[in-house]
C-alpha cells in the first residue's frame, strides 16, 4: 500500500503542475510539462496487480482505498490501467507541444483517471 500511495502521490504531483497550467493558473512551460507528462506515464507505465495485493483493499489495510472491485473485476481493473497508459502516452506527446495540446491531453488522462477510481476507489470522507 506505501509503494502503491507513493506512485498515486508522484502522479498528483505531476497531475497539479500540467492541471495548474491547464487552468492558466501557472504559465505554460513545455519543459515542466513535458517532464510532468514523462513521469505521469512512466507511472502509468509500472501499474499492475502487483501495487494490489489482495488484502490492502479499503478497511482491511491501513490507508488503503481501493475497493474489493478490484479483485472481483480483475480484467476491467487491468483494461482501466491500459486506457490510463494509454491516456498517458498521448497526453506525453500533447503536453510539451504547447497549452491547447496539453488542455486537450487533459481530457483523455482525466477521463482514464476518472474511470478507475469511480469504479475502484473510495471516496475520501
Amino acid at each position: 500500500v506505501e509503494m502503491r500511495h507513493g506512485l498515486m502521490l508522484q502522479m498528483a504531483t505531476d497531475l497539479g503542475k500540467v492541471g495548474a497550467m491547464a487552468k492558466e493558473e501557472t504559465p505554460y512551460d513545455a519543459a515542466v510539462a513535458g517532464k510532468a507528462a514523462a513521469n505521469i506515464a512512466a507511472i502509468a507505465s509500472v501499474l499492475s496487480m502487483d501495487q494490489f495485493p489482495a488484502g490492502s483493499e479499503y478497511q482491511k489495510s491501513a490507508d488503503s482505498f481501493a475497493l474489493p472491485a478490484i479483485w472481483e473485476k480483475q480484467d476491467d481493473f487491468l483494461q482501466k490501467i491500459a486506457d490510463l497508459n494509454t491516456a498517458a502516452a498521448t497526453f506525453q506527446t500533447a503536453a510539451a507541444t504547447d497549452l491547447d495540446s496539453l488542455k486537450a491531453g487533459m481530457a483523455g488522462l482525466g477521463g482514464a483517471c476518472g474511470a478507475c477510481h469511480k469504479a475502484y476507489r473510495q471516496p475520501e470522507e
